[in-house]
């Protein structure tokens, strides 16, 4: 690598405004790298869409967020994609993606996420002798229906500089599925924001309701229908009053589990508040007694140490690499066992010494091992930064 500033090109199908968990992970990477007195510019490279396939043509070719990143977004055609896969399966130009790379010059182009296989090849094609290539699958298995984005992403995984897993459970899958040459397989995983304080927030009162907190979008992947069910079996058994916080937008279960809520009588305990901003969903982090969560998968699990991060255990089950990473500050049952899920969430209500106990575990954990500060200083190396 030259001794060149750094100029980062972040590719994914999604990003601002829609936010989700890998949106998320990619804007607070570019914040950490581009304090770097190395790195010149970072910018991502996206599309004009919302997950999961929503058209936005209103929003601007070109825009720069007021922490600096520049956002180029591809128009699709035709607006509506099939719904065949999570990313819209339309026609990009690959001029139009020739003419983005010519306008911000990456010498870094890093890919993340393993769906978008229109943007990665486009983007390799043109640029393949003029950049370092850098590709974060973020790994989901693939049902047959597919399984023809195995060859693409296996192409992908082979011509990049560096594959660099989230976990070494993904390492292990990103190896067999696409046949990574060992060399180029690494593993970084993603971080958590630093809070704004460190002190440990006042324990609610003896007459205040515990708060648990889930976040995730609104739909049978993250299983707030599943979490309800467990709240509705476990309630009966609390000794104090606590209050369940759904953060999220729909995803197409909002009017469902608001009919679950409506027809339990739970309607005074279990809030849905919908999708919110960056700063609320931090105060409601800092709110959290507990923070639970039984998605059907997690790759990673960003929301977990976010929410450990400001002090809040968490209570999860045994999908994805859940069992690998919530080693410390959590509970994780068997996966979709209901009365195993049932009495940790007793206990974890009822114990207040024990729950203490797991949230200054959790923060520890998270500050220590999972800061995105660490993270942005891993992948400067990767990159090629001289020293890091």
């Amino acid at each position: 690598m030259s001794d060149a500033p750094l100029r980062v090109l972040f590719l994914t199908p999604y990003f601002r405004p829609y936010l989700g968990g890998i949106e998320r992970a990619i804007e607070q990477l570019t914040f950490q790298i581009q304090k770097s007195d190395q790195v010149e510019a970072v910018a991502v490279l996206t599309t004009k869409y919302a997950f999961p396939r929503v058209p936005h043509p209103d929003w601007a070719d070109r825009e720069t967020t007021d922490e600096g990143i520049g956002i180029y977004r591809l128009k699709g055609f035709p607006k509506r994609s099939i719904p065949l896969y999570s990313c819209p399966l339309v026609w990009f130009s690959p001029m139009q993606v020739r003419g983005y790379l010519k306008e911000f010059n990456p010498n870094v182009v890093h890919f993340v996420g393993d769906g978008w296989f229109w943007g990665h090849f486009w983007s390799w094609f043109w640029y393949r002798n003029q950049a370092r290539f850098v590709f974060t699958p973020s790994y989901h298995a693939l049902p047959l229906i597919r399984w023809w984005l195995r060859p693409i992403n296996a192409f992908i995984c082979n011509v990049v500089d560096h594959v660099i897993a989230l976990t070494r459970q993904e390492a292990n899958l990103v190896r067999r599925a696409y046949l990574v040459p060992g060399k180029k397989l690494g593993i970084i995983g993603w971080g958590a924001p630093l809070p704004e304080t460190t002190l440990t927030p006042d324990p609610p009162g003896a007459g205040e309701p515990l708060t648990l907190l889930c976040v995730g979008r609104l739909g049978r992947h993250k299983g707030q229908e599943w979490l309800l069910g467990v709240y509705r079996r476990a309630r009966g058994q609390f000794q104090r009053s606590v209050r369940l916080i759904l953060v999220g937008r729909d995803e197409g279960d909002e009017k469902k589990i608001a009919g679950i809520i409506q027809d339990s009588g739970l309607g005074d305990e279990v809030a849905m508040v919908g999708e919110v901003s960056d700063k609320e969903l931090t105060d409601w982090y800092a709110k959290a007694d507990l923070f639970v969560l039984f998605s059907q998968y997690e790759a990673f699990g960003l929301v977990f140490f976010e929410a450990m991060a400001y002090g809040a255990p968490v209570l999860t089950h045994d999908v994805g690499a859940n069992r690998e990473l919530l080693t410390r500050g959590a509970v994780v049952v068997e996966r979709f066992d209901e009365d195993e899920a049932v009495g940790e969430l007793v206990r974890l209500v009822n114990d207040g010494d024990h729950r203490n106990r797991l949230a200054e575990d959790a923060r520890d954990y998270a500050l220590s091992e999972f800061t995105w500060p660490a993270v942005a200083e891993k992948y400067l190396g990767i990159y090629g930064v001289a020293g890091s």
